[in-house]
């Protein structure tokens, strides 16, 4: 087997699993936060990520919806990435992210930025119980 050259996502100092887990958890908090800080690298590889679940999940069958809860691993991810923030999108084929410097890390000088959805999220509809 040869080497992959010009390889499109950064190894990260990480090994396959640890990467993949990482991407997964950041996607997932994307999601349902519609804005994360990280470093740049990791916002750049995100937002090519995140392009490719929105397109998938653009068509609103149950197969996309699927797949996109397989990515993820949680179908409440997937539900509210289908049911909540590609509706708002109005139509997009890509583009669904933004990436904006926000300054360097303390810690390690490393350049950090914040990764956020184009369009505002809309509320989550909340449950109402009758209390008698």
């Amino acid at each position: 087997m040869g080497r992959r050259h010009h390889s499109i996502i950064a190894k990260l100092n990480r090994n396959t699993k640890e990467r993949q887990s990482l991407f997964k958890v950041q996607l997932k908090q994307l999601i349902e936060l519609g804005s994360i800080t990280t470093t740049i690298t990791k916002a750049k590889i995100i937002k090519r990520l995140f392009d490719r679940l929105a397109a998938k999940a653009s068509d609103g069958t149950l197969t996309s919806r699927r797949l996109v809860a397989a990515q993820l691993s949680s179908p409440k991810s997937a539900n509210r990435l289908v049911d909540l923030i590609i509706p708002v999108m109005g139509g997009r084929r890509s583009g669904f992210t933004t990436i904006q410097k926000t300054g360097v890390r303390r810690g390690d000088s490393t350049t950090t930025a914040s990764i956020s959805l184009i369009v505002p999220l809309p509320e989550t509809p909340k449950k109402e119980i009758n209390k008698k």
